[in-house]
């Protein structure tokens, strides 16, 4: 008798901090709809109430984020956890879909996904939200992230808060022709080597045979030898250009030495035809180019980590993070968190990392599962795109300054420019492109 009921004491206990935690945590939950919708009290209802439906609309440029990657890191997964949640996708790349054509029609995203770069775009627009705050209420652990991708973030939208979480990174590392050095006898590319030692490779590949001219090597443009030495763009508390600098000068000289060895490329040479026709012995190249090795037949290549500035010992390419930001005007912005959410747990950041999309969180293991999924890969070295550290972003606020510094090195290299005067033309064009900003 006493042990019944002790039994029933118990489950009355038990039944009424059950209701008490239903009724009483005071959340208002946005994705879920109104609480006045919400059943009241202790009846049966209150117990099996299911969030009411929701729409996230989330604007971004499909060539950037296929259907295929919508369907497996987004939908799919957000289906399993968040079912009421449903993600319709903008296509900004489409006409009258670009940010600014969706604010003048009402049409406001939830989320607005580019890179940090652009992120200028959502703070002139006057949408950028402080996801610290959300990140707080529904306690996302934000250490989980690499910190790098946490401050270019800022550094991009110029905003002393965060205004977006990343969901991948774009990386570069460096590919070879695995068959062009064997057949030269010149010894393969390795992990971690220096530009001066890609160089002294690219001497003993560049080469005539047959009647056929072999290159040696591209290092891509020298803008993105001034990503990965996190060289600044311009001083914007003076509003002056700074390519005037020893940074700026040690760089274009590198960079000229890169590409100045005998026989080298005349101006115009598209590399990665060269690359992916045989002619080209090694090509610096990012996880798109990856990608896109997939579809290049006969071709035996490989990859070793992008090689290191020896004054940023150990650094590769700058944070190219695809960014995710809820916008200030959205109506939906827990749901539109709850997405990001589900981007970045473990799981789906475990796939994408499996599809050689680079993970954004620390995690080693995540990391170390890069390109898994991919048969192709199996027998490469393409673990390498997760080796370097990441260089800071640096802001150039819109600004042509990409265009006008390859400009001014190509002066350099094609039309026997002197340094000194190449980067005194490179800070006279940006000091105007500043000015012109500043009128606006």
């Amino acid at each position: 008798m006493r042990k019944s009921t002790l039994m029933m004491n118990t489950a009355a206990v038990l039944l009424v901090g059950l209701v008490a935690g239903c009724a009483g945590s005071g959340t208002k939950d946005t994705a879920s709809g109104p609480a006045s919708a919400k059943p009241e009290g202790n009846s049966p209802a209150a117990a099996t109430a299911k969030p009411e439906p929701v729409t996230v609309k989330i604007a971004a440029n499909k060539a950037v984020l296929t259907a295929d990657e919508i369907k497996l890191y987004i939908t799919e997964p957000l289906a399993k956890k968040y079912p009421h949640i449903t993600v319709e996708m903008i296509d900004t790349a489409e006409k009258g879909k670009t940010l600014t054509d969706l604010v003048a029609a009402k049409e406001i995203p939830d989320i607005y996904a580019n890179f940090p770069l652009n992120l200028n775009e959502l703070v002139d627009l006057k949408l950028a939200s402080n996801m610290e705050e959300l990140i707080k209420t529904y306690k996302f652990d934000l250490s989980r992230v690499q910190p790098e991708f946490v401050e270019s973030i800022k550094i991009g939208s110029s905003l002393d808060y965060l205004a977006g979480l990343p969901m991948f990174n774009q990386t570069f590392a460096l590919f070879y022709n695995k068959d062009l050095f064997g057949r030269m006898a010149v010894p393969f590319p390795k992990d971690g080597m220096t530009w001066e030692q890609a160089r002294d490779l690219a001497v003993k590949m560049t080469r005539t045979e047959g009647g056929v001219q072999y290159w040696g090597f591209w290092p891509d443009g020298v803008y993105r030898g001034a990503y990965q030495a996190s060289l600044p763009w311009a001083d914007f508390k003076s509003n002056k250009a700074v390519f005037q600098t020893e940074g700026w000068k040690d760089l274009f000289n590198m960079w000229y030495d890169l590409y100045k060895v005998p026989g080298y490329a005349p101006k115009g040479t598209n590399y990665t035809k060269e690359f992916n026709e045989g002619r080209l012995a090694m090509m610096s190249g990012s996880t798109s180019t990856l990608k896109n090795m997939l579809a290049v037949k006969d071709l035996n290549w490989d990859v070793v980590t992008y090689p290191q500035n020896s004054k940023a010992p150990g650094v590769g390419q700058r944070v190219d993070s695809f960014v995710l930001a809820v916008t200030s005007q959205s109506k939906q912005k827990e749901a539109a968190f709850r997405v990001i959410e589900v981007i970045l747990s473990d799981e789906v950041q475990t796939l994408m990392s499996r599809n050689a999309r680079l993970s954004v969180l620390k995690d080693a293991k995540i990391q170390g599962e890069f390109g898994k999924n991919i048969a192709e890969y199996q027998s490469k070295n393409v673990i390498a795109f997760t080796k370097p550290k990441l260089a800071i972003l640096q802001t150039f606020k819109n600004l042509p300054a990409v265009t006008i510094i390859n400009q001014s090195f190509d002066s350099m290299l094609y039309e026997g420019k002197d340094v000194n005067t190449a980067l005194r033309e490179a800070d006279e064009k940006m000091n105007q492109e500043i000015q012109k900003l500043l009128s606006k």
